[in-house]
């Protein structure tokens, strides 16, 4: 099956959708970083463009990717989409936009800007029930941006989604720019991530909750959101209510029935976390040649 990159959304989206049917995804090791060490599954990169003509061409068996190519498969009759990753995780983690730390220092007012840019399309994207969407696929449409058809962009992008011909469902939430504060930093988010690569091994060794904690910090950083944030509100461009500005950067609890495993997520506890996944690295665990030691 293809994914877009080793460290991509789509490769622990899709990992982790297998690994909850019970099929083993496969390892990373510091000797061996294919990730397909004991796997069931082979899993190869494939840029998303690629996607439906590598499908199509039988090279890949399936595929996890953002949209619009899941649709363009639909829409050229050579593939079928089976989950959306909004039904594996409820409001899950995807997109992201990061800067050096050097950048941030250097452009602090650009920095700023460009936060609160981002965050004014993300509530102009959501607001009025999702009425701007239909410009902004006209927008993606264009060949100087995303380039595929209108109708395929539009299936995800204006509350549904289209399973194959003719089977259209309602998935309102498949899409969320600024809704349930889709836009906010948060630590857990970073953790999860960080779970998954410990799970499959691309951190080889175990780590403690704290560790989990320190990264995530060195990465995500919701002063400079919120600073943007602020800014916004006190130039009325955006509503006080929306903001999370007591979060001491933890989303509470997942709770399992949101999640496709019924498996419950604590940003707080990786550790407890990992131990509870049936599948993947538990502990002091790690990946040796082709064996799991520890």
């Amino acid at each position: 099956m293809g994914m877009v990159f080793p460290v991509s959304t789509h490769n622990y989206e899709l990992r982790y959708w297998l690994a909850a049917g019970g099929l083993h995804p496969g390892y990373y090791s510091s000797e061996n970083v294919t990730g397909q060490i004991a796997a069931d599954v082979f899993l190869s990169v494939t840029p998303p463009p690629q996607m439906p003509a590598t499908l199509e061409a039988g090279t890949i068996h399936g595929y996890c990717v953002g949209e619009p190519w899941n649709q363009q498969a639909v829409f050229k009759g050579i593939g079928v989409p089976v989950i959306t990753d909004y039904q594996l995780w409820k409001n899950n983690p995807e997109k992201v936009f990061g800067i050096t730390a050097e950048f941030a220092e250097q452009y602090p007012n650009t920095t700023l800007a460009l936060t609160k840019a981002l965050i004014r399309a993300a509530i102009w994207l959501d607001e009025n029930d999702n009425a701007n969407r239909p410009e902004a696929v006209e927008i993606l449409s264009r060949p100087n941006y995303v380039g595929a058809d209108y109708e395929v962009i539009a299936n995800s992008m204006t509350g549904f989604f289209e399973f194959e011909k003719g089977d259209k469902r309602d998935i309102p939430d498949f899409n969320v720019f600024f809704r349930h504060n889709a836009t906010y930093p948060f630590y857990s988010d970073a953790i999860w991530y960080l779970t998954q690569m410990r799970r499959w091994g691309q951190i080889g060794e175990a780590k403690s909750d704290s560790w989990y904690d320190e990264v995530a910090r060195k990465v995500y950083k919701p002063e400079i959101y919120l600073e943007a944030a602020r800014l916004l509100v006190d130039e009325g461009l955006a509503a006080e209510a929306d903001f999370p500005w007591d979060s001491d950067g933890y989303k509470e609890p997942t709770p399992a029935a949101d999640i496709i495993d019924g498996i419950a997520y604590d940003g707080r506890t990786p550790n407890a976390y990992l131990e509870s996944l049936p599948i993947g690295l538990k502990g002091a665990q790690k990946v040796v040649g082709n064996d799991v030691e520890g």
